[in-house]
Parts: C-alpha cells; structure tokens; sequence
C-alpha cells in the first residue's frame, strides 16, 4: 500500500472516530438537560381529594434533602434525588474525557490532512521523504544504542570555562556551539570556569565575561582594586566600554511558552521561556520556515516515540541573577523521551515561532 493510500485510510478512520465521539457527547448533554430539568422543576403536590394542589421547591443538584429537623423531605422522592445526581456528577466527568478525546483527535486529524497535503504536492517531495525515512531507519539501530551506552565522566572545557558532559553523538552537550565539537578533543583540567553574563546597565544589555581561575582572579583583583573604590556608575560604564562578543552557533527557532506538570517535557528539565535551538536533527539552518520545522518535528517525535527512544534538544535560558540586576544566558542540552502521560500529546509543552 503506498504511503498517500494509508494517509487516506488513516484520514477515514480519525473521522469515523470523531464523529462517534461527537454522537456520545450530543447523548449525554441531552441527558445531562434532562436531569437537570427535573432536579430544578417546582414539585406539585395533589392531595388525597385530587381538589387541591400544592407547590413545593424543587429536588435541587446540590441542596440537602433534610427539612429543617434532620429529617428526610416528605415531599419528594429521596431515592430518586440521590440517582439523579448521582448520574449527574458521572455525566459531568464523562463529559471532560469525551471533551480531551475529541481536542486530540482533532489534532491528529490535522497533522494526518498536512502529511496527505505534503504526500500530494510533488513527486520530488515523496522521494525526499523517502529517503529521510530510509536513512532514519537505518541509523535508528546506532543511534539508540549510543543513546543506551554509558556515559563518560564529565569533563572541564577550556575554551568556555565549563564542566561539559557528552551528548549521545559524541558532540559536547551544555555549551553554545557543542554540536559542532567532539567530547574526545577536551582535556582533563580542574581549573577556571567561565560565566556569560548579560548586564543590564543604562545604555542596554551588553555580555560580559569573568574568569575564576586563582591566577586570573589575582591578577584582576590586583588591577581593580583602585577601580572598586570609585563610583558604582563609573564601573558599569567601564563594562559596558569592553563588552566581549561570542560566535552563536545555532539560531532559535521556537520559544516553549507553556510547560505541563508532570509532562515528559517537565520531568526532562525544559522550563518555559526556553528558546529552542535544536530537536533531534532538526535546527533554523535546515528548514527554511516554521511549517515544514513543525513537520520535522512530527517526524521526530513518531519515530522516537514507536522506538521508545529519547530525542535530544538544545535550548537557550536566560536565568535572573543578583535580583534582577544581571542575567546569565548559557545552552541547556536535554534527553526527552516522548511517550503518553495524563495530558495531551507526547511532549506536554507547547511551542510558538520565536522572531528575535
């Protein structure tokens, strides 16, 4: 069966789906009115003669069904008031389930109709994808049991002054531009460290750079020693004159604006405000728009999640320092694991096109 023919039967069952789903939600809110019409209709009361009648309040969905002395009303049937809330609260939770089922398999209606528009658009583009698909097929094996080995002992990076630890690939995870380095160039060191700060002062923010190695942290206390006796204006302007400029090596693509609890994505370390610089092998410099970097990311996703399989992603964070005064913004490198959870999705996060 060609791909385009099981996207259409795919298409024909989510909406068989869909609209039994919709059926049972049209019955219990027919249901759900019906109760409610009668717990909140006045009650007429007929004496023995049939000559007079009378008008009692209603059952009501949630007053007491005692009179004033304790005891159960006598001018309703209690059995049927209990039934009839009872049946209430379980419409009301069979609704919410309905309600998520529904929000999801619309959302999966929409992802199978833009791989159907994606299939049909060009004979070019199908082959494009075939061979995608074949090469991830055949890397998959590899690619999890590097992801499943052992991982080595952390390392100090010389050049940015930091413990590094290695990513599933063999590049460096936890600084900017270590994708495009490997964990067994670094050598062992237990000196220095370095911090990119960004400096909110008058002018703007500009990014500085400060080392703690006893060396470095001697000689620049020795030199500044008579700059901290001055004024505290006369230090931000001295900062802000020699701002220290860095080489970004991937460009954000996204901004995850929303994080569940207890998702996959929470429990992995993503926090919201992360701007997203890579998902698995997708990045801003290999897809040219949003809409097809979303398509890539399906495909991610359906491959890590059928092969219950991590998907590693790089973000930018900025993080508030000395009370705001300061921020640091430094590259976070996380293993996400997608998989079901109590929510919507695989992820349990939601992402928005980042435009700087």
């Amino acid at each position: 069966m060609s791909p385009a023919a099981a996207t259409t039967d795919l298409l024909t069952a989510k909406r068989k789906d869909l609209l039994s789903l919709s059926n049972q939600k049209q019955s219990l809110e027919l249901e759900v009115n019906a109760i409610i019409s009668e717990l909140t209709a006045p009650i007429t009361i007929t004496t023995d003669d049939a000559n007079t009648t009378t008008t009692a309040p209603p059952i009501g969905i949630d007053t007491p069904l005692v009179d004033s002395e304790g005891y159960p009303r006598s001018d309703i049937d209690v059995y049927r008031a209990r039934t009839l809330r009872k049946r209430f609260h379980e419409i009301k939770t069979d609704y919410k389930v309905l309600e998520g089922r529904i929000e999801r398999g619309l959302l999966e209606l929409t992802a199978l109709r833009d791989a159907s528009s994606d299939d049909n658009s060009s004979e070019a583009n199908k082959l494009e994808s075939m061979s995608l698909s074949n090469t991830n097929k055949v890397n998959e094996a590899e690619e999890i049991k590097a992801r499943l080995a052992p991982k080595p002992k952390p390392k100090f990076d010389p050049i940015t002054g930091k413990w590094v630890v290695k990513s599933w690939d063999g590049s460096v995870a936890g600084v900017e531009n270590g994708v495009t380095r490997k964990f067994e160039d670094l050598t062992h060191s237990s000196e220095g460290a370095l911090a990119s700060i960004a400096v909110t002062g008058g002018s703007g923010r500009v990014e500085s750079s400060g080392v703690n190695s006893s060396g470095a942290q001697q000689q620049q206390q020795g030199s500044s020693t008579s700059s901290q006796q001055g004024s505290s204006s006369t230090t931000a302007t001295e900062q802000r004159s020699t701002p220290t400029t860095q080489t970004i090596a991937l460009t954000p693509f996204a901004v995850i604006d929303q994080v569940f609890p207890n998702s996959p994505s929470q429990e992995a370390g993503i926090q919201e405000g992360d701007l997203l610089l890579r998902f698995g092998t997708v990045t801003a410099d290999n897809h040219s728009a949003f809409n097809s970097i979303k398509r890539a990311i399906v495909t991610e996703l359906s491959l890590a999640s059928a092969n219950e399989a991590s998907i590693s992603i790089a973000v930018r964070r900025t993080t508030a320092m000395l009370g705001g005064v300061a921020e640091m913004i430094r590259t976070e490198m996380f293993d996400l694991r997608p998989r079901p959870w109590a929510g919507q999705g695989l992820l349990g996060c939601h992402l928005q096109e980042y435009n700087e």
